[in-house]
């Protein structure tokens, strides 16, 4: 951090013109780059003890130890310098578009008979080029089509065209890298200038025709194409007008997915965009000739990036981006004022060679496609999540904050959330997310059709519901969690055999095929003996759970996990009569024959049939932390139902409109910085329950509606 004697001779030697200034830690690194009109002004901005930064300039000032300035004659000079040296050096502090090297350009070369290439890099060479398109596949699909409808090259022969013959044309072909003519020509998708095949003029309106689909000019395409049609009929050439008919045809399906938007028939481009998990998605709507001819989406990142930052943000995202792009229309729709809007319409009408403006429409159909592209941009970040579903050092950082800020001596390694949907109190329905290690498990997700509540609007009933039906189901495991399975050792041999005699149980089984719960690695707390025979049989014998263990629930987890153990799917157990109901209401049925393989061992048995009983996956495993959507009284509900199931799992609510975090036993709410690390993941889960709690609710509307 630069001391306040550092600070003071900074701001001595800062000249109060324009410029650019670095910010640099003590290894030498560059963590931010600015400009400034009045580098004095700005740079004393930073060393104001009572000035509002944000979180990311508090992070940059506490890494910071030294600051470089360079002085220029003007602003616009300033912008350009600080626009190339972020490109060059892409400080971690900057406002940073996704690396270029993800994005192509579709090529046209400056040749006698041009190629048409997809490219990622934009060279001097006189070349056309179209771009960035963010999705090389899409740019694929286009290209593949394009071909079809005008065959042009784009292989690397070099032809020169010499001379028009009678028939073909003479050409010179160099640069003889594949036989030719190649299979693009027998199957029509090139018309083989390598050969002659085609003349220079008639190549020419071929490139013509992708130059103008590209731009959006099609419907010169079409008028150009009806016309030639309607010659080549009239002069009796029906074949070829049939084979023009036939490219006209998959043109104008083209053209029907282009929606028209502005009736004014101005080129613009569309800017908007969405910020979230310190990245802002920025989405590009392209119109030309008032169609809109293409969508381009767009990341940004910076560390910390917060929604006040939106000026500079989007200033960043103007300048960084029309710096690669090849078309720079007359016109720049944008959703607020920027820094520094003037120098960039120069810098750009520079660029563009004439008149540059960016406009911020308030009202309109120029806000509503403003509107349109907002939706997309959160759509697109919506679609990025896949990226934040591994596991992160975002994602590790929120759960320790979150496990530091609830005092929770275990780790956070699952992580539930409940939330409620419903319309007007009709088809109310509930839904569990799962997050393990701060990442979505959707496996693991479950949803609930509501029994209790149907036809009036009831929250706190319906989140009742919800966690007795989930929780009732570990309830019993969570009393044994003190109780550890495995397999019986030497160590408790004499003890097994000493109950096993006393209370008249079978005897003669060797001890490895015993099974024990075992009391925090102390002490025996229960035992049961299993044994495997042919034909998937099984059967346990000699349970036992030791008196002063007795009340725990510990039965059931030892025969639930000798039951998971075996890969026998029919299990017997000889069963006592005063014991037959306690192992009817686990699972187990009576039965009229005791199979041949265990008549030896056992008079009087019970049977488990796994598969009549396969344990859903999510509900068997207990969380470290529950979440439920909403306020004070929704976490009321959750706590009534942990003290009814005599469960102590840690739970909170989070409400939306202040993000006010309700916990146990506390009358005030925690409200933490919207950028801490725990509320993000809090938020992240939070979302997500609702997502999946909707998407069931509409699902239930949609089937009773086709009923």
């Amino acid at each position: 951090m630069i001391s306040e004697k550092e600070a003071k001779g900074i701001l001595q030697r800062a000249p109060s013109s324009p410029g650019i200034y670095k910010m640099i830690n003590e290894e030498g690194t560059v963590l931010y780059i600015g400009k400034a009109k009045d580098l004095k002004k700005r740079l004393r901005q930073y060393f104001q003890k009572d000035y509002q930064h944000s979180t990311r300039t508090r992070k940059l000032l506490e890494n910071a130890t030294k600051i470089d300035f360079i002085s220029v004659d003007t602003e616009l000079e300033a912008i350009i310098f600080e626009s190339n040296l972020i490109k060059q050096l892409q400080p971690k502090y900057n406002i940073l578009l996704k690396d270029d090297k993800n994005y192509v350009y579709i090529k046209i070369t400056n040749e006698a008979f041009p190629r048409v290439q997809i490219v990622r890099k934009v060279e001097k060479d006189g070349a056309k080029y179209i771009g960035p398109k963010t999705a090389a596949h899409k740019v694929e699909t286009t290209f593949k089509m394009l071909k079809k409808i005008f065959p042009f090259r784009h292989c690397n022969l070099d032809i020169k065209f010499i001379k028009k013959l009678e028939i073909d044309n003479e050409v010179e072909v160099t640069n003889k890298v594949i036989k030719y003519p190649c299979l693009d020509y027998y199957i029509k998708t090139c018309a083989a200038p390598c050969i002659g095949k085609v003349s220079k003029e008639e190549y020419g309106e071929i490139i013509k025709n992708v130059e103008n689909f590209l731009a959006g000019k099609a419907d010169s395409i079409v008028k150009d194409m009806k016309e030639k049609m309607q010659r080549l009929a009239t002069n009796r050439e029906f074949e070829k007008a049939a084979k023009l008919r036939d490219k006209l045809k998959k043109v104008e399906e083209i053209l029907e997915k282009q929606k028209v938007s502005d009736p004014n028939q101005e080129d613009k481009d569309v800017i908007n965009y969405h910020i979230t998990q310190n990245k802002a998605y920025f989405n590009l709507f392209q119109i030309r000739d008032g169609k809109l001819i293409g969508q381009e989406n767009f990341t940004l990142s910076a560390e910390a990036a917060e929604e006040n930052d939106n000026k500079e943000v989007l200033s960043a995202f103007v300048n960084q981006y029309y710096k690669i792009a090849t078309d720079i229309p007359k016109e720049i729709l944008i959703p607020h004022e920027i820094e520094n809007i003037n120098e960039i319409e120069k810098t750009l009408s520079e660029e563009k060679k004439s008149k540059v403006w960016l406009a911020i429409p308030k009202i309109g159909n120029k806000n509503k496609l403003l509107e349109m592209s907002m939706n997309n941009a959160k759509i697109y970040a919506d679609r990025q999540k896949p990226s934040w579903k591994t596991e992160s050092e975002f994602s590790k950082d929120g759960i320790q904050e979150l496990q530091t800020l609830l005092n929770i001596a275990s780790p956070l390694k699952r992580i539930e959330c409940y939330d409620i949907s419903h319309l007007s109190g009709t088809e109310t329905v509930g839904s569990m997310v799962a997050f393990q290690n701060g990442i979505p498990k959707n496996d693991l997700y479950r949803k609930f059709k509501l029994r209790t509540v149907e036809g009036y609007p009831d929250d706190y009933k319906s989140m009742e519901e919800v966690l007795t039906r989930r929780f009732s189901k570990i309830a019993d495991d969570y009393k044994a969690k003190d109780y550890t399975f495995k397999k019986a050792t030497k160590k408790y041999e004499k003890e097994i055999n000493k109950q096993i005699k006393k209370n008249n149980l079978q005897q003669g089984i060797d001890i490895k095929n015993f099974y024990i719960l075992e009391k925090k690695g102390k002490s025996l707390a229960a035992f049961a003996a299993l044994r495997e025979h042919e034909n998937s049989v099984a059967e346990i014998n000699a349970l036992f759970v030791m008196p002063k263990e007795r009340g725990n629930k510990i039965g059931r987890k030892l025969l639930k996990n000798i039951i998971a153990k075996t890969k026998s799917k029919r299990i017997y157990i000889s069963c006592k009569e005063e014991l037959k109901d306690y192992y009817l209401i686990l699972g187990f049925e009576e039965i009229k024959q005791i199979p041949k393989e265990i008549q030896k061992t056992v008079k009087k048995a019970l049977l488990y049939d796994k598969n009549k009983h396969k344990p859903d996956e999510s509900f068997i495993q207990i969380p470290d932390l529950i979440i439920i959507d909403g306020g004070k009284g929704q976490l009321g509900i959750a706590t009534k139902v942990m003290e009814e199931l005599e469960l102590k799992i840690p739970h909170i609510s989070l409400a939306k409109q202040l993000e006010e975090i309700f916990t146990e036993g506390n009358k005030t709410s925690i409200i933490l910085d919207k950028t801490n690390a725990a509320l993000k993941l809090l938020q992240r889960i939070r979302d997500e329950a609702h997502r999946f709690a909707i998407t069931y609710n509409k699902e239930r509307r949609s089937k009773k509606m086709f009923k």
